[in-house]
């Protein structure tokens, strides 16, 4: 333990807070965590796998406090998010069953595919964005994707909270709105997870618990930052972050 605590406290478990602060942040707010924090964990030598691990563990327990401070200013009604909660776990754990399966290379094949397809999406609902709650019509809700989403997430990750975020833009509900319901889906897509990686003894707690602070302090500071995004900065951002994601995810494969 004492070892543990040693390093929490160094200059590296100082520096990872700092990256978990920034990646939150930048996932509450435009659905990029994974971007920042993915490629922070590979440049200081996590492997893979541990590393989508820390990063499900952090943004799993930095979403439940966000989804504690909702539920409590009662924002949202949590029998409204069971069902896409209950989809969201069951992809989680789905996706980081094949993932201790699968090769990193093929995980990346996996992933550009995705977020090409995402990449369209994405393009083709981007006139949605910036909707208005009052102009939200409900919809049938189609429960399958959720569960695909999850499925990305507890696998991979990078760009999910932005498919989660575009679900729920779809289906009408104002930019805010969106990620608030995208904190919920994480919660649960990325704790069930966890758990399944946490079995399987891929969690290391000297870089998890830094990071997780550091999630914590920069989920709750997006989620106060979310209402001064302008709708022009999202149509701009959103197919922007996509194309930075599988740039990255290209350059994994091919060098």
């Amino acid at each position: 333990m004492a070892i543990l605590i040693n390093e929490w406290f160094s200059v590296d478990g100082l520096l990872l807070c700092s990256i978990g602060i920034i990646a939150a942040m930048i996932g509450v707010m435009f659905g990029a965590a994974g971007f920042i924090l993915l490629p922070a964990m590979l440049v200081v030598g996590v492997p893979i796998h541990a590393t989508v691990a820390v990063n499900k563990f952090a943004t799993g327990v930095s979403s439940f406090t966000n989804v504690i401070t909702l539920l409590l200013k009662k924002e949202i009604a949590l029998k409204e998010m069971v069902p896409f909660m209950i989809m969201a776990s069951l992809g989680g754990i789905s996706g980081a069953f094949l993932a201790t399966r699968i090769s990193e290379q093929v995980m990346n094949i996996i992933a550009c595919f995705i977020l090409v397809l995402s990449f369209f999406i994405v393009l083709k609902n981007n006139k949605n964005i910036g909707m208005k709650e009052e102009d939200h019509h409900e919809q049938k809700p189609l429960f399958i994707t959720p569960f695909f989403i999850g499925m990305y997430d507890g696998g991979f990750g990078p760009g999910s909270a932005l498919m989660n975020s575009m679900y729920f833009l779809k289906r009408r509900h104002s930019y805010l709105r969106a990620v608030e319901l995208t904190r919920f889906m994480m919660f649960s897509s990325c704790m069930s997870a966890f758990v399944f990686y946490y079995l399987f003894g891929i969690v290391n707690w000297g870089i998890a618990i830094p990071v997780t602070v550091g999630s914590i302090l920069g989920s709750h500071l997006g989620m106060k930052l979310v209402p001064y995004i302008r709708m022009k900065w999202l149509q701009i951002a959103m197919p922007a972050i996509f194309l930075l994601l599988i740039a990255q995810v290209v350059r994994d494969l091919l060098f």
